[in-house]
């Protein structure tokens, strides 16, 4: 009997584990975004501008008022019930909304988005750390903790970021723009993609 490398198990195995990830790479190649991402920039700042100066004075009990109810929402998120009975009344009917995972405007939308975040978590934790307003502009620098089967096999993922929100006159967030590196804490995560990002990660932090 004739011995045939290509026969062999191992060479087998390999043969099919390359053939997969040939498959892999193909379909994120088709399954990648087209660059729009000047199309983001002027949606964020559209968005941002068609927001009417709150006329909120630093310190006043409107402000302080719109601020306790934008933080405790934050904490809340991972209770449906929470969101449920609280969106409507943080966030304006015509509110806008990037997280930057998702874009959702009106608060409808942006609580059934709320609701099934929370369903997926198994955990959530946000630290409010600081608070700076800047002209019409509030930036709420936070700390979170959270976890998800889906992500990390369920192990607690930890992350910060910085929520710029402008409120309307009866101090209702209508805009709302979540600053954080949804790369690292999120889609590093992901099975399987999760190790696409951090091939790449290392490729670029070896340059």
């Amino acid at each position: 009997m004739k011995f045939s490398l290509f026969s062999h198990p191992l060479v087998t195995f390999l043969a099919g584990a390359v053939a997969v990830l040939i498959v892999i790479g193909l379909l994120l190649s088709f399954f990648a975004t087209t660059n729009r991402t000047s199309e983001a920039v002027n949606s964020y700042r559209s968005s941002m501008n068609k927001v009417a100066p709150s006329g909120l004075e630093a310190g006043s009990p409107g402000e302080i008022a719109a601020l306790t109810r934008f933080k405790s929402f934050l904490q809340g998120i991972g209770d449906v019930k929470y969101v449920r009975e609280n969106t409507l009344k943080v966030y304006a009917a015509d509110a806008y909304l990037d997280d930057t995972l998702v874009v959702h405007r009106g608060a409808a939308e942006i609580e059934n988005y709320f609701a099934k975040t929370s369903d997926t978590m198994t955990s959530y934790q946000v630290t409010i750390d600081d608070v700076a307003r800047s002209g019409n502009d509030y930036y709420v620098r936070w700390t979170m903790i959270f976890s998800a089967p889906a992500l990390s096999g369920g192990k607690p993922v930890h992350s910060f970021g910085i929520s710029q929100v402008r409120f309307n006159r009866e101090g209702q967030v209508e805009f709302h723009q979540d600053f954080w590196d949804s790369g690292k804490n999120f889609f590093a995560h992901l099975p399987i993609l999760g190790g696409a990002v951090g091939f790449v990660r290392k490729r670029l932090e070896a340059n």
